[in-house]
C-alpha cells in the first residue's frame, strides 16, 4: 500500500496494470523512490522526480547542496554509511536545496537542478525511527491548507468520491491524528498485499489551497492508513464516524505479483 504524499505537476502516464508488491517489514508502503536526505529526515521525490513550476515567486532560501550520491553506496553497510547522512541522494546529485515559503517545517523542500526545479517530502527519519501521525500531520499542517478530499482507486486513476462538506473533510483529518503507529507482521504485509489486489485499498487525495495535492492510502478494512513511509492503525471511532465514505466503492481488482 503505497502512501507517497505528492505535488500536482505535469500529468505522468499511468500503466495499464499497475503492479501490487507484497510488502516486507522492511518496505516502505511507497516502494522503492528517488530520495534525499535532509535534516535528519528521508524525502522522496515527488511524482518520481517530474519537473515542478511554481506559479509564484521563485524559492530563494538556500538550504545546502545534496553532495553524496547514495547511487555509489548501494550494497554497502557500514557504521559511516552515508545513507543517514545529510545532503545525500540517489537522484539530483549536486542539486540545491530551497525553502519552501509556505511549509517553514520544511515538510516539502524543492530541489534546482539542471536549470528545474523538483519536489521533495517527508516520508521518515533517516534512522527510521517512528514519526507520530500527530507530529507528520502537524508538519504538514493538512488542516489548515486542505481544501478537499478526492477518494479515488488504489492507482490512483479514477476518483470515486468527492469530499467537499468541510465537517466530513474535518472529521477524516481528526480520525487521522488519533492514528496510532502499527506493529505489522509478515502476515499482515501479506494481507495488505491482498486487501490491495482485492480492491479494498483507496487513495485519499486531500487538495490542498495552495493547488497541490498530498496522498495517504487507507484499507478500511483493516482501518490501516500509511503516511509517508509507514504504516498507522486507526482507531475504532473512526469508521463509526466515517466508515460509511467507504461504501458501495467499486474499483477493479489490481494483479498481484
Amino acid at each position: 500500500m503505497s502512501g507517497l504524499a505528492f505535488y500536482e505537476s505535469s500529468p505522468i502516464p499511468q500503466p495499464a496494470s499497475p503492479q501490487i508488491l507484497q510488502q516486507a517489514p522492511s518496505a516502505s508502503p511507497t516502494g522503492i523512490r528517488k530520495f534525499l536526505t535532509y535534516n535528519g529526515y528521508r524525502y522522496a521525490f515527488v511524482d518520481d522526480g517530474a519537473p515542478f513550476k511554481f506559479t509564484g515567486t521563485e524559492p530563494v532560501k538556500s538550504l545546502g547542496t545534496l553532495v553524496v550520491d547514495l547511487n555509489r553506496e548501494t550494497g554497502k553497510n557500514t557504521e559511516d554509511s552515508d545513507v543517514e547522512k545529510d545532503y545525500a541522494a540517489t537522484f539530483a546529485v549536486g542539486g540545491e536545496l530551497y525553502e519552501i515559503p509556505a511549509y517553514p517545517s520544511h515538510f516539502r523542500i524543492a530541489v534546482r537542478y539542471e536549470q528545474n526545479f523538483y519536489l521533495a517530502e517527508i516520508v521518515a527519519k533517516v534512522n527510521d525511527s517512528a514519526i507520530t501521525a500527530k507530529d507528520y500531520l502537524d508538519m504538514s499542517n493538512l488542516k489548515e491548507h486542505v481544501q478537499d478530499i478526492h477518494i479515488l482507486n488504489h492507482a490512483g486513476n479514477d476518483i470515486l468520491k468527492k469530499m467537499t462538506d468541510p465537517v466530513s473533510v474535518k472529521s477524516i483529518i481528526e480520525g487521522l491524528y488519533a492514528a496510532k503507529t502499527a506493529d505489522l507482521t509478515n502476515r499482515d504485509f501479506k494481507g495488505i498485499a491482498e486487501a490491495q489486489s482485492q480492491g479494498k485499498s483507496y487513495q485519499l487525495k486531500f487538495n490542498l489551497t495552495d493547488g497541490t495535492s498530498m496522498a495517504m492510502y487507507i484499507i478500511p478494512e483493516f482501518k490501516i492508513v500509511s503516511m509517508g513511509d509507514a504504516y498507522y492503525q486507526l482507531p475504532d471511532r473512526f469508521l463509526d464516524q466515517s466508515g460509511d465514505t467507504f461504501k458501495n466503492l467499486k474499483q477493479d481488482a489490481l494483479p498481484l505479483y
